[in-house]
């Protein structure tokens, strides 16, 4: 199963539908300007906030790192940076040291992957 499928099911076991993030993220990633993709990257961030961390990371941050690749550069930066801002807050709502350090691993992640893409 990949990661993706295994956050949204995590999801649907806790009563929440991961639709409207996934319509908006596969939207940002289509984007062809950065533009464009700024109300968007808006939206879902009212939209991501109605969902919880099951699993220690952020289920907007996990999905716009799984679709970056099918973005243009521009576009596809502000994903990252994007994901990266909603994982740092994740982290930062740890209220254990286990959490923390699991939710720190994806920020770490991301750092790197920012560091690759530019």
């Amino acid at each position: 199963m990949d990661e993706l499928r295994y956050y949204q099911e995590a999801l649907s076991k806790q009563g929440s539908s991961t639709e409207t993030v996934d319509r908006l993220v596969a939207q940002i990633a289509l984007s062809s300007t950065i533009e464009n993709t700024q109300a968007l990257l808006d939206e879902l961030e009212l939209e991501a906030n109605n969902l919880g961390w099951p699993l220690d990371r952020d289920y907007a941050a996990v999905a716009l790192q799984y679709f970056v690749d099918q973005a243009v550069p521009e576009v596809g930066k502000a994903m990252l940076q994007f994901a990266l801002s909603r994982a740092e807050w994740c982290a930062s709502c740890a209220t254990a040291g286990g959490e923390g350090i699991a939710r720190s691993r994806h920020v770490q992640e991301l750092e790197a992957l920012i560091r690759a893409h530019t």
